[in-house]
């Protein structure tokens, strides 16, 4: 049966206290607030459990219970598989072999810029030739076989020039596709390494670690639990009777175990619209008004969330009402039309007044 308390500490000046005679008493006038209990939980607003997507024996373990940490910050990592380490080791020699091809001290084009050079210093002395027999054939001195074959020399020696030219841009152009295909390949399997390193995706406090060094941690298998520092949510389960009566904005009353002499208020935040099944509750959360000093995650207490509230309203003890709404009196049963109800009074709204006298159940 769900509860509906008053926190005596807080709503003191709501009760009544109806003049009454032994087991018989009259209707009293005052104010009276109706809440619906909840029990507290108390956790961070933002909180996750990372999970590393690689299995394997934890190499090292880089924060501790109770550490705040950023964003990106290294929580562990996992000794990497032979398989992925010879992969990380073969594609590394493989990008240094081609970086030496392609820019190296001894890459694989000085010979061909050697070849060029001195085809460049060819190419000069068979231009000279060419063009000094050519004017002296122009003017009639020397043979013209001696000019056919000079400019045989010349014309060859331009080919050459040409095609090592060609093999040059096509060598560079194939030495550096090497380079960043090998480069590409180092990194991904770099990137294979990074599986084996779990990172913290938030800034926040690691309030558990559950693996240590040297234990084996599977793939998606929680490692610890981080959440906000500063920031909390206060969670409340509510009977299914009672969901209907809360809404955004209500206030709340909390005692908290470990603040047991204190009464802090909240206001409800959130309604989550699902019932869990196993509890038969729903979820509400609220944010503290006024709160606590310090929190923890994890502390647990009560709530009373004020959904409703009379001003000088008739009222009876609780006590009185009788199954069906009706009331004990003189004349007998009497049925009433109740409002407001909390586990000490309850609301009459008609069917009764301040005048009627009545007489305790069972008496």
């Amino acid at each position: 049966m769900t509860k509906h308390i008053l926190l005596t500490a807080l709503l003191a000046a709501l009760s009544c206290n109806p003049n009454h005679d032994g087991e018989m008493l009259r209707p009293a006038v005052t104010d009276i607030t109706e809440s619906v209990y909840a029990s507290v939980f108390i956790r961070p607003k933002v909180s996750y459990f990372p999970q590393p997507i690689r299995s394997g024996i934890i190499k090292e373990v880089f924060v501790e219970e109770g550490e705040q940490v950023k964003k990106g910050q290294l929580l562990i990592k996992i000794s990497p598989t032979a398989d992925v380490k010879n992969r990380v080791s073969s594609a590394n020699i493989n990008l240094q072999e081609a970086k030496e091809n392609f820019v190296g001290e001894n890459n694989l084009l000085l010979n061909i810029e050697l070849e060029l050079k001195t085809l460049r210093e060819e190419l000069s002395l068979d231009s000279i030739n060419y063009f000094r027999q050519k004017e002296l054939w122009a003017q009639n001195i020397g043979k013209k076989i001696d000019l056919e074959r000079y400019e045989l020399a010349y014309v060859a020696t331009q080919n050459k020039y040409e095609i090592l030219l060609k093999k040059r841009a096509q060598t560079l152009n194939n030495l550096e596709n090497q380079y960043k295909k090998a480069r590409d390949l180092a990194e991904a399997e770099q990137t294979q390494l990074e599986d084996f390193a779990l990172r913290s995706t938030i800034n926040g406090l690691v309030y558990a670690l559950y693996k240590e060094e040297g234990e084996l941690i599977s793939a998606q298998e929680r490692l610890a639990e981080i959440g906000s520092a500063d920031d909390f949510v206060i969670e409340m389960d509510i009977d299914e009777e009672d969901i209907t009566k809360i809404n955004i904005g209500d206030t709340v009353a909390i005692t908290l175990d470990a603040y047991a002499n204190d009464v802090f208020i909240a206001q409800v935040s959130k309604l989550l619209p699902k019932k869990d099944e196993t509890t038969q509750t729903f979820r509400v959360e609220s944010t503290f008004l006024r709160g606590p000093s310090k929190l923890y995650n994890g502390l647990a207490g009560e709530a009373n969330i004020i959904v409703d509230k009379r001003k000088n309203a008739m009222v009876i003890p609780s006590e009185y009402l009788l199954k069906g709404n009706k009331v004990q009196t003189n004349e007998g049963e009497q049925n009433v039309t109740v409002g407001v109800k909390n586990m000490e009074f309850v609301e009459i709204i008609s069917g009764i007044d301040t005048s009627s006298l009545l007489i305790k159940p069972g008496r």
